[in-house]
């Protein structure tokens, strides 16, 4: 098969309005991953919609990114179709598969995706489908963030649709169908990040409205609370990251970053009894942890 001038092989994975398959660019002699979505983003507004979207992913240019080569669509098929970076590497959810992850690990692999968000967030982006499936871990250990803006790229409708992506990583705000912006991908973040660390997901439910419900009023049980060894200011982003209220979420990838590299420098300890520490900013912590790493 093929799409343009680009040779299509077997499917690496299928979502719910795409499919992603191993293709071949024979003008430059190299490997791709070429993404296919249905017909009807051929037409008409949707086009229009696809092509542009598809212009400003493009221009994002990070290592932790995967890169966006090519656009285009199939005039005999009618097929829109994203060419991209082809990675050897394994999603996160299926990492997660085999169990939680080394908390320093966990930290940075978290930090380098939150400063790949601070740069499409940079270039106005908002990746609106943060989730383990779209992290991609390459065999040397880096992480690839893929899918930015596709979200939006693969709506049917002309209207804004607010239940694009994955339940389980759903931010409040997209729930109750208002706007998203930076911070809403940085909630999506610190759901992946207590995965990570914990084996659970924050908001797990039964339901699709029992994880909304959850979402939107559920406090989330510490992570130090599950695992012994995380430390308690790791408590502390987690909340940041998770809290309802979009305007006192933690406000940048790049904050997120600071306050998670120095935990990626340093074992965790299991905690001794002692009193907790009076309140401090987010800055103040990361200070700290950045003078003892």
């Amino acid at each position: 098969m093929q799409v343009g001038r680009y040779q299509l092989f077997e499917t690496l994975g299928v979502g719910a309005t795409s499919r992603v398959v191993r293709g071949f660019d024979p003008m430059i002699g190299r490997p791709v991953a070429v993404k296919l979505f249905p017909a009807d983003l051929a037409r008409g507004e949707a086009r229009d919609r696809f092509l542009r979207e598809a212009r400003v992913v493009g221009q994002l240019s990070h290592p932790n990114i995967i890169t966006l080569h090519d656009m285009g669509i199939e005039e005999a098929t009618q097929t829109p179709y994203l060419v991209m970076e082809f990675v050897d590497g394994t999603p996160l959810d299926r990492v997660l598969e085999k169990g939680t992850l080394p908390f320093p690990r966990a930290c940075a692999w978290t930090a380098h995706a939150a400063e790949a968000l601070e740069a499409a967030h940079n270039r106005g982006v908002i990746h609106g489908d943060v989730k383990p499936a779209n992290i991609l871990i390459t065999a040397d250990g880096k992480v690839k963030l893929t899918d930015f803006g596709m979200a939006r790229v693969a709506k049917r409708d002309s209207g804004d649709s607010p239940l694009l992506g994955t339940p389980a990583y759903w931010c409040p705000e997209q729930i109750m169908g208002r706007p998203q912006d930076a911070r809403s991908d940085i909630f999506s973040l610190g759901v992946v990040l207590y995965e990570m660390v914990t084996g659970t997901r924050p908001f797990e439910a039964d339901s699709l409205q029992g994880i909304c419900n959850r979402v939107l009023s559920s406090a989330v049980t510490a992570a130090s609370h599950l695992q012994a060894s995380v430390p308690a200011g790791f408590d502390e982003i987690i909340a940041s990251c998770l809290t309802k209220d979009p305007d006192a979420r933690m406000a940048s990838g790049d904050l997120l970053a600071q306050m998670l590299y120095p935990l990626a420098r340093r074992k965790a300890v299991v905690p001794t009894q002692c009193k907790a520490p009076a309140p401090s900013t987010l800055r103040d912590r990361a200070s700290r942890l950045l003078r003892s790493a």
